[in-house]
């Protein structure tokens, strides 16, 4: 394991490790990771105070995503790090100064649970889920590197259709900042081979105050990445995952071929 994340009270027996990792030995150029695929709440935090139904919004996670990273590590050989803890306990996208780090109102529901925390209960969602998902990926690029792996980073996200009643028409979104070219490349493959709207850093722009995993483990390196959002409608059903694997998978390498040209 990479972490010891039951150590910290905030985690029971019962409850899952923050972290699950797929192909874990891969040798494939492509490191696959999902900020929020998981939506389990720990035992103690009683829901956050949330309906049962509030869990399977797009608050609580990337609706889709998880099902999507699975079947693309599967195709590609990748490994994959998904982080298993709903976005409501903490965002492990955001800086760990954020001030939405562990949000207090989302989409218009109040998270009850993440009213009026102290500094002990926010440190123990920091050291048993936040540092432990990004101490595995950190610990797995450092293992491609020590291997001579090279590695180009994936971050696959999903966005809701709709937000603050404003339609969003992009069927995926290319997020990128500093060092863009290999986004910028799965882009224009993506707009050749799909011929529905692709955002150019839509629905969000991937920026360092408000992104952190991109920003945390590829700039320093100079790594190539993608962050890519698809539309939750696009992937919700298991047909609908394939779908988008099997582009991807298509895709990726075809991506990495031309930018090693570069």
């Amino acid at each position: 394991m990479f972490y010891n994340s039951k150590s910290s009270s905030i985690l029971s027996v019962n409850d899952p490790d923050p972290v699950n990792m797929i192909n874990r030995h891969s040798i494939s150029p492509f490191l696959i990771i999902c900020d929020h695929a998981g939506k389990f709440i720990p035992e103690k935090l009683n829901n956050l105070g949330l309906e049962s139904n509030d869990l399977e919004r797009h608050i609580a996670f990337d609706i889709g995503i998880k099902g999507v990273g699975k079947k693309l590590a599967k195709k590609l050989n990748a490994t994959l790090i998904l982080q298993n803890y709903s976005r409501l306990v903490i965002d492990c996208n955001r800086n760990p100064n954020h001030e939405n780090l562990i949000i207090e109102i989302s989409d218009k529901t109040i998270i009850k649970g993440n009213l009026d925390l102290s500094d002990e209960e926010k440190k123990s969602r920091v050291s048993s889920i936040y540092n432990s998902y990004h101490a595995c990926i950190e610990q797995d690029i450092e293992r491609r590197q020590n291997a001579q792996i090279l590695t180009c980073l994936i971050a696959l996200h999903s966005f809701t259709p709709q937000m603050d009643n404003i339609e969003r028409p992009w069927h995926a979104g290319i997020l990128h900042d500093r060092y863009p070219e290999f986004g910028l490349i799965f882009k224009k493959y993506l707009e050749r081979y799909y011929e529905f709207p692709i955002g150019d850093n839509e629905p969000y722009r991937l920026n360092e105050k408000n992104d952190y995993s991109v920003p945390c483990h590829a700039f320093g390196r100079k790594l190539p990445y993608l962050e890519l959002e698809i539309r939750q409608d696009l992937i919700r059903s298991e047909i609908q995952q394939r779908e988008w694997a099997d582009r991807l998978s298509y895709l990726l390498p075809l991506t990495l071929q031309e930018y090693g040209k570069r």
